[in-house]
């Protein structure tokens, strides 16, 4: 009896819209019905399988995906599958067909055009927004880069820091050329970091990168806005661009040695 009415008193709180779950906005909720039909309308699609009401920090972590892919990219949908394990057991066999844990969600997949053809993130990689972006980079020609970053610029600066005075200055021409057609606010105020980054990595060196970095990370983790918050972590995530696996330019303070 006891163990019945436990299960009555689960399913009731399960079908009660939860307020404690975190909204994923632009995420499409899919079903059995609609699975299938909704996937294969683009050339990509990342989904969720997770509990009916999922909440906690890969939740979030998703939701942030979904916001950032948004911005970037129109050929990727970003989907959930919410699984009940009560009542009617609702898409627990959409989630038996991609053998999906239960006891391990969330599963996440990457599919390619069809509902056959698809990865799924590996068990090893948590889900963090940047794990998420690297595990669709990796696998489709989709780019979606930190916050504040431009593909563009960061394909340009690759290695930026060891390269030539003189190509550096040819490089600065050529991306301050391409920030002036640039017609989005904010595509416009991240070329303009990249510019300043690029001229204090030009007079001072590397040791600029290094510095700056330190000084974003102490006014971040100060008392600051969430605006403001947001403004020091794409700087930061630019500042990213610039970094090498190894650094094989003197810099200026030393060649006056």
């Amino acid at each position: 009896m006891m163990r019945i009415l436990v299960t009555l008193l689960l399913a009731a709180f399960h079908s009660i819209p939860s307020t404690l779950a975190i909204s994923c906005a632009g995420c499409v909720d899919l079903d059995e019905l609609n699975f299938q039909k909704t996937v294969e309308r683009f050339p990509y699609a990342v989904v969720k399988f997770d509990i009916a009401f999922p909440y906690g920090d890969k939740h979030e972590a998703f939701a942030a995906f979904s916001k950032a892919a948004h911005k970037t990219t129109k050929d990727l949908l970003i989907a959930t599958v919410g699984i009940k394990d009560y009542g009617d057991l609702e898409n627990k066999a959409l989630g038996d067909r991609y053998k999906v844990d239960d006891k391990n969600f969330p599963a996440i997949f990457l599919f390619k055009g069809n509902v056959d053809e698809y990865i799924q993130l590996p068990s090893h990689m948590d889900v963090t927004l940047d794990n998420l972006k690297a595990f669709v980079s990796g696998n489709t020609p989709l780019y979606i880069g930190r916050d504040g970053c431009i593909k563009e610029f960061n394909d340009a600066l690759k290695n930026y820091a060891n390269i030539p005075d003189d190509e550096q200055l040819k490089l600065i021409e050529k991306l301050q050329s391409k920030q002036e057609k640039l017609t989005n606010a904010e595509e416009q105020q991240s070329a303009k970091a990249y510019l300043i980054y690029m001229h204090k990595i030009h007079e001072l060196g590397y040791d600029f990168l290094e510095e700056e970095t330190k000084r974003l990370l102490r006014l971040k983790a100060g008392k600051v806005s969430d605006a403001k918050k947001l403004e020091l972590l794409r700087k930061l995530n630019i500042l990213e661009a610039f970094r090498v696996h190894k650094v094989t330019k003197t810099s200026p303070e030393k060649q006056e040695l």
